[in-house]
């Protein structure tokens, strides 16, 4: 099986052509291929797949590491149009892709790429805890669910543990949730996350759109840019009236072929 091994902002995904849609992957194949020690090591895998959506030639079926699906990933949206171009399956400067949220155009923005990502959704409060500690928290939906939880400062998101999953509602999060811990205010913020299905990654792309968007509500700010440092590198988000813009890096790093 031929693959691509790619990231954005450290967020990494194992790409898996498959333009005959003739490989439809199991959780366990695809929890093999994420796998760092025994299978190629990613925080999920993108299969580039033809799209029923007459709006868009090719679809994203995105897989959590331990082989969930997911809805959307703003990190791995990016990193499937670098591959598409890079494989001339698509020429830009704009790109639709199909994704399980809808379809979401990509622009080539110098280095890097500029995402529509829709409307955040805001929902209720909630709250997240970590080892003992509680923070509250806000409902947001990318497409995906979110809770973006502020702490007090820099070093208490540095000194935070995610080796396991934080607690949360599970009767508001059936199917699990991203949880956000943010430091600073608008127009830059840092961040880390716990993603449902893969723990802590170096980054998120739906998971900053969401803090960007809750950073700047926080300041007072309908419309906005915000800048959001993930330990992989830095995310900008701009929020208009009606949508939200995600801009960022997205880099292919491998290509080879793995033995299913």
């Amino acid at each position: 099986m031929e693959f691509a091994k790619g990231h954005g902002t450290g967020n990494d995904f194992v790409i898996v052509p498959d333009p005959e849609d003739a490989l439809p992957l199991k959780d366990a194949q695809v929890a093999l291929l994420c796998d760092r020690r025994f299978g190629i090591g990613g925080d999920g895998l993108l299969r580039v797949a033809p799209s029923e959506d007459p709006a868009a030639e090719w679809f994203m079926d995105y897989r959590n590491a331990d082989g969930s699906i997911a809805e959307m990933c703003g990190n791995g949206v990016r990193v499937f149009v670098r591959y598409l171009l890079d494989k001339g399956l698509a020429e830009g400067p704009e790109v639709a892709v199909a994704t399980r949220a809808g379809i979401k155009t990509v622009t080539v923005a110098g280095d890097e790429l500029r995402v529509d990502m829709g409307a955040a959704e805001f929902g209720s409060t909630s709250q997240a805890s970590v080892e003992g500690f509680t923070w509250p928290g806000q409902v947001v939906s990318m497409g995906n669910p979110h809770l973006v939880c502020h702490l007090g400062d820099e070093a208490e998101l540095e000194a935070l543990e995610l080796f396991h999953q934080p607690r949360y509602d599970a009767a508001l999060f059936p199917e699990g949730v991203n949880v956000e811990f943010v430091a600073g205010t608008a127009p830059h913020v840092r961040m880390r996350v716990h993603e449902r299905g893969v723990g802590e990654t170096a980054s998120c792309g739906t998971g900053a759109c969401a803090v960007g968007a809750v950073a700047l509500r926080h300041a007072g700010l309908d419309t906005g840019v915000c800048r959001v440092d993930v330990p992989g590198g830095t995310l900008t988000i701009e929020v208009t009236d009606d949508t939200l813009y995600m801009t960022g890096p997205a880099v292919i790093v491998a290509e080879g072929a793995f033995r299913l």
